[in-house]
């Protein structure tokens, strides 16, 4: 949850940049709704506990595997502009490195 309360400390510098978080987690809706209330995040969280989304933008793990032995989802921000162009993709090369939430907004800056 680490990542996501930085998104949540950042909310309003985000938001300021007219950028709109959507976290989108492969944990179950009831999972994640707890999350957004632990949390107080101001943005949702949405499920793909199908994984659909994962398989749609490539970004299910080769190698990592949860405790039920599926594919997780590599940790990935995709910055997408006004006219729906992706301006900016970062994917962790390991799932348990996050990029700084500095180096977010200052791509998100970029869009401006």
């Amino acid at each position: 949850m680490g990542e996501l309360g930085e998104f949540v400390k950042h909310y309003e510098e985000f938001k300021s940049l007219d950028v709109q978080i959507l976290a989108i987690s492969v944990d179950p809706p009831d999972k994640g709704k707890w999350v957004k209330e632990k949390l107080k995040a101001p943005f949702p969280i949405l499920s793909d506990a199908s994984q659909k989304v994962m398989d749609l933008y490539g970004t299910k793990s080769p190698e990592y595997r949860n405790r039920q032995g599926v594919s997780i989802n590599t940790p990935t921000l995709v910055l997408i502009d006004k006219t729906g162009t992706i301006r900016w993709i970062h994917q962790a090369e390991n799932y348990q490195v996050r990029a700084p939430v500095e180096e977010d907004l200052a791509q998100a800056r970029k869009l401006k």
